[in-house]
């Protein structure tokens, strides 16, 4: 059973997706603050033309950094720009904000200033990508850009349709608020914590909150939902250093300033007898579970490696590489594998979200 729970917490809004009572993906968003795709007016502060970029004043006394890379004009101080959030701030870091706005729904992203007609980059089957090309050509508005995302496919044309209108809507809604600006102002503040959880897990068995949602569709409601699933023990026991695996190896994580480095070893099982290939094997195959849960559980973005036990056939490589690209699919966050390096050391990507 798979089921999506969320809980406030302080300042922050938990989610958690649980399959059969299994921690598989969690993230802690701040309850308050710009939080990403939300869309403002601001006002052009000073260029720094060190780092091509701007700073752009936003609501509430704060500060947006807009790369000239970002921008869709020339940018002046004193001017009023439409912006979004890119990434949130954190810390000391301003907000990374764009031009480029774009409006993400389940299966369809509007991108309003653009004309750009693309596929997402996680649908890999080339005749599927032909298909959701044709469907974006049908579908996209003049004059504007569109991706489909990879849900798209599993989702109707007319289904599609009623989601592109709404995103049409809402962008209208924004050009109108955006008219004879006099002050930097917030005009949407994105989706929700939990509409884009919804809409990044896919569908759930059960949806369970701490507290009534009155847009939510159809939930339970608990008062500690990640206590009576015993959330945080996992959470807790998912980012120690040393992580083990259900036949008795385990995984090492260590995160370094370039990149994630992954070690793989035997540990427990090494002694229990049988035959070491199918053993190594049967090892790196849990290995590759446990790391795609954790590449989520622990937010790991950028460069990984992964060093995997030792197998002397290109049949177990290929074994392991193919379950791990198959269990990445399923990450909402787009995850490159490049393969074995001449060392025996796998190589993928992540992308960072800041999360």
């Amino acid at each position: 059973m798979r089921a999506l729970l969320m809980e406030h917490r302080q300042d922050e809004i938990c989610l958690a997706l649980l399959e059969d009572r299994k921690l598989m993906d969690f993230r802690a968003v701040a309850e308050t603050g710009l939080r990403t795709e939300a869309v403002l007016i601001g006002r052009v502060r000073q260029n720094v033309k060190g780092v091509a970029a701007a700073f752009v004043s936003l609501p509430d006394k704060q500060v947006g950094f807009l790369p000239e890379s970002e921008a869709k004009q020339p940018l002046h101080p004193g001017d009023f720009v439409l912006v979004q959030v890119k990434k949130p701030a954190v810390g000391a870091k301003s907000a990374y904000l764009t031009q480029d706005i774009s409006l993400a729904g389940r299966g369809l992203i509007l991108l309003p200033l653009s004309t750009a007609l693309g596929v997402s980059g996680r649908v890999e089957d080339e005749p599927q990508r032909e298909v959701l090309r044709g469907l974006g050509i049908r579908l996209q508005p003049p004059g504007m850009g569109l991706v489909l995302r990879r849900a798209a496919a599993d989702m109707s044309e007319a289904a599609l349709r009623d989601e592109l209108a709404r995103l049409l809507r809402r962008w209208e809604a924004l050009k109108a608020q955006a008219e004879a600006p006099a002050e930097p102002r917030l005009l949407w503040p994105g989706r929700s914590a939990l509409e884009q959880a919804m809409e990044d897990f896919g569908a759930v068995d059960a949806l369970i909150l701490d507290q009534n949602e009155p847009d939510a569709p159809p939930h339970e409601t608990r008062e500690h939902p990640l206590a009576d699933f015993a959330v945080m023990e996992q959470l807790e026991k998912l980012r120690r250093r040393q992580v083990w695996l259900p036949s008795g190896g385990f995984v090492v994580v260590d995160p370094c300033e370039a990149l994630t480095a992954i070690d793989v070893n035997t540990g427990k099982s090494m002694g229990k007898g049988g035959d070491k290939e199918q053993l190594f094997l049967r090892t790196n195959l849990e290995a590759a579970e446990m790391i795609a849960r954790l590449l989520r559980v622990r937010g790991i973005g950028g460069i990984v490696i992964i060093d995997f036990i030792d197998m002397e056939t290109d049949t177990a490589r290929e074994t392991v590489l193919t379950r791990l690209r198959a269990l990445l699919r399923e990450d909402p966050v787009k995850c490159v594998v490049h393969g074995f390096t001449s060392l025996g050391l796998l190589e993928m990507t992540r992308k960072k979200t800041g999360r």
